[in-house]
């Protein structure tokens, strides 16, 4: 199974060959499931069960938390989260993460 990494890097690819702007290559989708992805790789299943990502606006991910500790962790390493993101995409798409209530 091939990962994200090479997904995004076809369609990068293909975007350059038919002279479009890359900014069309990542959408909401991708971006959610990027974020998806990572907190699965930083906290597991029972991270991904209790942190999931709603909706991506403006560089902005809204989240859906279904406890406090779950907030406050996300809270405190946003900004881990926002780098991350921003470097498997390969440029600075996500500027934050909130919490939607």
């Amino acid at each position: 199974m091939k990962g994200i990494d090479a997904y995004i890097q076809k369609k990068q690819k293909s975007a350059h060959v038919k002279n479009t702007s890359t900014n069309s290559v990542i959408d909401e989708q991708t971006i959610m499931h990027l974020f998806a992805r990572a907190v699965r790789e930083e906290y597991g299943r029972q991270g991904e069960k209790n942190i999931v990502p709603k909706l991506y606006k403006n560089g902005t991910i809204f989240i859906a938390i279904h406890n406090a500790i779950w907030a406050q962790e996300i809270w405190l390493r946003r900004d881990f989260f926002v780098d991350a993101l921003n470097e498997k995409i390969g440029r600075k798409v996500v500027k934050m993460i909130k919490i939607a209530t």
